[in-house]
């Protein structure tokens, strides 16, 4: 222990050598941006390199895409799923898949009309075709009416059922082979100890995609697919301003209630102390993954709503105790 603070201390820490302990990217190009986690500068275009690489690695060792998939974005105009666009787009040009982008209209005054401007410039800037899906056309209330209405349900709950809901019902419709969605390493990192915390290993267990046999009913769930997995969010923001992608900085205003807040906080603050925190949470996570799987696939079955047709767990799913009562 005593070591280890010593060497904290001293500019040379993380075996970097002097250019990088001055803030130097190992071309000699004065470093822009600084990883903790791997203690290295880098400059504006080797950072660039390395995030466009570990997406390309990502989709690539976790067989997320294939020739000829036709991948349906979930775009909410945010940081995560507007540099997720620009990624698959850049993608594209060298693995032939169609894309068109989905985005979810709940119905939050004075926060969705914003970022909903945004991802229609971006999907018109790269010659994307863009559908949009409403709660209020999906269900006949806004998530603001919902929330007004619930009789105790959290907003954060609520809008979680429902936009899974309208993602997987909008791509199946739309004829998508895989739903990317814009969940970054921090996402990845909080859902895991979420999780943990609540007790909920079967729900950890279908993290990444339903547990159910290929070829049965849970086809109807549309594939979901994260390229940005490994990577940071701050990562992602720093990306989004080196090339010029804009986007809206707003957070919903239902963002407090959430669980998720609480162990956002307490992920951060412990990154800021033990960096590489989050990568060692989700490389864990990614290890267990097929333990919990054996485990918790046994007697999972995934049937049709008797309301709606929609897969689900139940007799009756989410979407329809929420909506239908």
């Amino acid at each position: 222990m005593g070591k280890e603070k010593k060497k904290q201390k001293k500019g040379g820490a993380c075996g970097r050598n002097d250019s990088e302990s001055a803030g130097l990217c190992h071309c000699g190009k004065e470093g822009v941006v600084f990883l903790p986690y791997s203690c290295k500068h880098l400059c504006q275009a080797h950072f660039i390199r390395m995030f466009d690489k570990r997406f390309r690695k990502t989709v690539r060792t976790m067989e997320m895409l294939k020739k000829g998939d036709n991948v349906a974005i979930a775009l909410s105009g945010g940081k995560d799923s507007t540099v997720l666009l620009h990624s698959l787009a850049e993608l594209k040009k060298d693995l032939p898949i169609e894309l068109f982008a989905i985005t979810i209209d709940e119905g939050i005054k004075g926060y969705r009309p914003k970022t909903m401007v945004a991802a229609k410039r971006e999907c018109k800037r790269l010659g994307i075709k863009l559908h949009i899906y409403s709660f209020k056309k999906l269900c006949g209330k806004t998530l603001d009416e919902l929330v007004r209405d619930s009789t105790g349900d959290l907003p954060c709950s609520q809008c979680g059922v429902l936009r899974r809901y309208a993602l997987n019902k909008a791509a199946k419709e739309l004829g998508a082979t895989k739903l990317a969605i814009g969940h970054n390493l921090d996402d990845i990192a909080q859902t895991v100890i979420m999780n943990i915390m609540k007790n909920e290993p079967s729900r950890l267990a279908r993290l990444n995609e339903p547990m159910a046999k290929r070829g049965s009913k849970s086809a109807s769930f549309v594939p979901r697919i994260r390229p940005l997995m490994l990577t940071p969010e701050k990562e992602i923001a720093i990306y989004a301003m080196m090339k010029g992608i804009a986007i809206e900085r707003i957070e919903c205003p239902y963002a407090y209630t959430a669980f998720r807040q609480h162990t956002r906080r307490m992920l951060n603050e412990t990154e800021d102390r033990y960096p590489g925190t989050k990568f060692k949470i989700v490389n864990s996570f990614l290890e267990m993954e097929d333990a919990l799987r054996a485990k918790y696939s046994k007697g999972a079955k995934i049937s049709e709503c008797e309301r709606c047709g929609e897969p689900c767990s139940k007799d009756i799913c989410q979407f329809c105790k929420i909506v239908r009562g």
